[in-house]
């Protein structure tokens, strides 16, 4: 299947590890001109400046695609927490990528063109997860559906990936034994395995292709069918 994006420029917010660098290298394969960005590659979005920041740093460089990878529950468990740990959560999850859309979008709109996918995840179908993360997903798929409505009109596609368990190298799931790994399929994903993350990529890809350009506002999900 030809996807017509060779040679649109890609930027992968959360490019280094996972999800994010399958997305990149599934990307490069596509012919895209790739550029990543992420805090383990010396560049912090979590400070107020830092989407301002990188958008300085890229200058002229708009790109036709964004990806944001970044995600996860900063250590913030307890539904109790306090409100300011909570916050941390919802910027990793949707305060970022906010800012860089503001600042992203409007060129997407001069050029009629432009693809925006979020990894969200199915915890907000399904209810499992620690609170504060769970909400901030809950979050940025609203946040989808919204900017769509105002956007789709423009050219410029905004949807979502809302992937399950992905086996990703030194996170919890990945240290689970065997017999601890069965007692969860059984209990929750009827096709009886975590996904990976270039299952994940090659769907993002799709999601900004040409092919998608009906799919504005969509919430795609991608678990195994888990309940």
């Amino acid at each position: 299947m030809i996807l017509g994006i060779a040679g649109r420029r890609v930027l992968v917010v959360g490019g280094s590890r996972g999800i994010g660098l399958e997305c990149f290298r599934e990307f490069q394969s596509e012919g895209c001109q790739v550029k990543s960005v992420s805090r383990t590659e010396g560049f912090d979005l979590m400070p107020e400046d830092g989407p301002r920041a990188l958008v300085r740093v890229l200058e002229d460089w708009a790109p036709d695609i964004v990806i944001h990878a970044l995600g996860g529950s900063q250590g913030v468990t307890r539904a109790l927490s306090p409100v300011k740990d909570w916050e941390k959560v919802w910027r990793l999850n949707l305060g970022i990528a906010i800012d860089l859309n503001n600042s992203f979008i409007p060129a997407m709109q001069q050029n009629r063109w432009g693809r925006i996918i979020h990894i969200s995840s199915n915890a907000p179908k399904i209810g499992i997860g620690y609170c504060p993360y769970v909400s901030a997903k809950a979050a940025l798929d609203g946040y989808v559906k919204a900017m769509s409505k105002e956007f789709s009109k423009d050219g410029v596609i905004i949807s979502a990936l809302a992937p399950g368990i992905v086996h990703t190298p030194g996170r919890y799931f990945a240290s689970l034994n065997e017999e601890e790994q069965e007692e969860y399929f059984n209990k929750y994903i009827p096709i009886h395995r975590f996904g990976s993350a270039q299952e994940v990529a090659k769907v993002v890809v799709f999601l900004a292709s040409e092919h998608a350009a009906y799919m504005a506002g969509s919430i795609v999900r991608m678990d195994g069918g888990a309940r």
